[in-house]
């Protein structure tokens, strides 16, 4: 489970997230929206650990993210998986090879990666693309591959921030759909968007941000 109790970010005078309180339970599907700038990036960065809340706590599953330390945060982001609008891909190496990074800089063997790499590529329907650099492939692909690194650890929690942000309204459903995939088989999915389109392809609880504040 998550919670966000008393989630509270300024910076200088302006206050980015508002005494956010929000408990997301696992296994759910939460949709995130708000315009531009009303927080929600500032409260998926609290959640993986990229920023410090001025006040207030976010913990999962009772941990306290803002008490981790350098080292517990690394292990922690990767028990998560966290896709973001920009894919973020290495654009010398193959699809392959970007999903197989993941894996090394984590420490694992070549006989795990060899195993695991093709079998999450068939997952998100790329397996005939392992060979392809990201410059070869559509928006729809390159996000699969974001998703596809993502998945690598057998994430329990999934975080995807404008996964859609790039691409055409049908390529949106596919990802999206996706998602709901993972979804199904018990992850849980938060997904952050101004896209009010999207939440009428997936039932969820939807969570409103407007100048920090939480509605619901």
């Amino acid at each position: 489970m998550i919670e966000f109790k008393n989630a509270t970010k300024q910076y200088g005078q302006r206050l980015v997230l508002d005494n956010v309180n929000l408990k997301i339970q696992g296994g759910e599907w939460l949709w995130l929206t708000g315009p531009s700038g009303a927080g929600k990036s500032t409260l998926i960065h609290a959640l993986i650990g990229a920023i410090s809340l001025t006040h207030g706590s976010v913990k999962v599953d009772n941990y306290n993210i803002g008490t981790f330390n350098t080292l517990a945060i690394q292990e922690y982001r990767r028990k998560i998986g966290i896709v973001f609008q920009d894919y973020k891909l290495l654009q010398k190496k193959t699809v392959y090879e970007n999903v197989a990074f993941a894996m090394e800089v984590c420490g694992y063997g070549n006989r795990q990666i060899e195993r695991l790499v093709p079998a999450v590529l068939l997952k998100v329907g790329l397996a005939q693309a392992r060979h392809h650099f990201p410059y070869m492939l559509s928006g729809g692909e390159r996000q699969r591959v974001a998703i596809a690194r993502a998945l690598i650890h057998e994430p329990r929690l999934i975080i995807a921030d404008e996964p859609t942000g790039n691409l055409d309204a049908k390529t949106a459903k596919d990802i999206i759909l996706l998602l709901q995939k993972l979804n199904v088989e018990g992850v849980t999915v938060i997904v952050a968007t101004h896209n009010h389109e999207l939440l009428k392809i997936v039932k969820g609880r939807v969570i409103t941000l407007e100048e920090g504040r939480l509605t619901e």
